[in-house]
């Protein structure tokens, strides 16, 4: 059973994690992509299924493009709709439609941005191509859970992993106790220090770059 607090797996009769203590909850289980959900469905409900996977695909297969011609269509004996040359000659507006997009994992709550930009916290762990985050004045929460900031839905980050004050340029980074542990340049975070352009900030084992402006 794996703990909803810190992400590490227990035994599945276990009532408390034996890495943080928090209480393990038997009402949830937790599928082979490490996601939690309620122990009464019969499967998980954030990972694609063959038979919804299947629909999606025969839906884009077998899509039709539709394209507003105006009054000028017209349907010949067959059935077959017709297009006059002057329709031919006009560029049409056209728009994509996206079915089934997969939940965003990693990313960022802009509704909870409404500060200066101050910098960006980048990783190529994430992504091979790099995956960059912006770091806003005031605070700034990292972790799994949907309240923060920058959400990173891994294993190894705590739901509310890590915080980063920005105040008159200086920025200071706070572990949140988190499971896994916060590392600057190699230190331990053990309540709070300051941080400066170019550091290496290590969530649990995924490595950032920190760039200020």
């Amino acid at each position: 059973m794996k703990c909803l607090s810190c992400g590490k797996e227990n035994k599945s009769d276990a009532k408390y994690c034996k890495y943080c203590g928090a209480q393990i909850s038997t009402k949830h289980k937790t599928c082979p992509n490490g996601h939690n959900y309620d122990a009464s469905l019969d499967q998980c409900p954030y990972c694609p299924h063959p038979e919804v996977t299947a629909t999606i695909t025969k839906a884009i297969t077998s899509a039709k493009t539709v394209i507003d011609k105006g009054n000028d269509v017209k349907t010949n004996v067959n059935g077959a709709q017709e297009t006059s040359e002057a329709q031919t000659n006009t560029v049409l507006d056209k728009k994509t439609i996206i079915v089934g997009a997969e939940d965003k994992l990693v990313g960022e709550n802009p509704s909870l941005n409404p500060n200066r930009l101050a910098g960006w916290l980048v990783s190529f762990e994430l992504d091979p191509e790099g995956k960059d985050f912006k770091i806003f004045e005031g605070r700034t929460k990292i972790g799994r859970s949907a309240a923060n900031n920058i959400i990173i839905n891994k294993p190894e980050i705590s739901d509310e992993h890590v915080l980063i004050l920005s105040r008159n340029n200086k920025f200071i980074i706070q572990d949140q106790l988190s499971a896994n542990g916060t590392f600057v340049n190699g230190k331990k975070v053990e309540e709070r220090m300051e941080v400066k352009d170019n550091d290496e900030i290590k969530l649990g084992t995924i490595s950032f770059k920190l760039k200020l402006i």
